[in-house]
């Protein structure tokens, strides 16, 4: 089972389930996905033809994480056999407390800062919301990819955004006690195959605003966030209008993420249905129903 592309691990592990005669599974873990090809395009294109491709040649199915990432896969030329299987999620042992006595509420960003993330979106969005709301915070918290965050520092002094504060990336413990002091937490995503951090934030028991870049359409339909367009126009608007109800209004909704999370992404379930692909195709077991199967050869573009 392969995890990602465009690096020398990905194509050794092709090489070996070949030279094995073992079925190869293959996550590209929304590295194919029309944002991620947009950066290093030529280098990619190059990889895939000299080396990727002939190493995933033969695999035996495809992982994605939802049915958003499988049109992705089938976009890029693949035609075998496409698992949708979520990520998995563990539910901290914390949960936010969305108290109207807070002095401070927070809004939260927490992902790796990438250019793919929107956040340039997110900070003229908080800048046009920001003096409605001097009781709230912005904070971005994540590792910093190429400089990104440095840009952004430029960002908000260069246009005078109040209150907003960056943090380092987080884990554990830390992670938990962010997540728990949050009230809000936003995703303003140019492209995403799942989303953990949108996952981990419901999990915690925080409403979630989430671009159409990331595939959770489900926010509306559990009623615990907003899934919106990109664009700052419909950012600001899910801003304004999450940030305008009441502190019991986001603590149910932040309470039926965390029942959500509970229901269909608990590790049991997502445990089983890995096990049932890898039965069958280890012809040990019958094709599960999250399959799509087609039998064409695998081509891409």
């Amino acid at each position: 089972h392969s995890h990602g592309l465009w690096i020398a691990p990905n194509i050794y592990a092709g090489q070996a389930a070949a030279l094995a005669c073992k079925p190869l599974v293959v996550s590209p873990r929304g590295m194919i996905s029309p944002g991620a090809l947009q950066f290093s395009t030529v280098k990619k294109r190059v990889m895939w033809k000299a080396w990727q491709e002939p190493a995933y040649r033969k695999a035996a199915a495809w992982h994605a994480t939802s049915a958003a990432e499988a049109d992705e896969i089938r976009a890029f030329g693949i035609r075998g056999p496409i698992a949708i299987i979520p990520n998995g999620i563990d539910l901290p042992g914390v949960v936010a407390v969305h108290s109207r006595h807070k002095g401070q509420r927070t809004v939260l960003f927490l992902s790796r800062l990438h250019p793919k993330k929107g956040l340039p979106n997110l900070i003229e969005a908080w800048r046009r919301i920001a003096p409605q709301r001097l009781d709230w915070q912005l904070v971005v918290a994540g590792p910093d990819e190429g400089g990104h965050r440095r840009e952004l520092e430029a960002l908000v002094m260069s246009n005078n955004v109040p209150r907003v504060k960056f943090a380092a990336a987080v884990y554990g413990s830390e992670k938990d006690s962010l997540l728990a002091d949050a009230d809000l937490f936003v995703l303003p995503t140019q492209s995403e195959n799942f989303g953990i951090s949108v996952a981990e934030a419901l999990a915690a028991g925080v409403p979630a605003i989430v671009t159409t870049g990331a595939p959770w359409q489900g926010l509306g339909v559990e009623r615990c966030g907003w899934w919106i367009e990109q664009g700052v126009e419909p950012l600001h608007d899910a801003l304004r209008n999450a940030t305008a109800l009441s502190a019991s209004e986001r603590s149910a909704m932040g309470l039926r993420g965390r029942e959500w999370m509970q229901r269909d992404f608990g590790w049991e379930a997502i445990g089983r249905d890995m096990r049932d692909l890898y039965l069958w195709l280890s012809k040990q077991g019958p094709c599960p129903r999250f399959v799509d199967r087609v039998s064409a050869s695998s081509t891409a573009p």
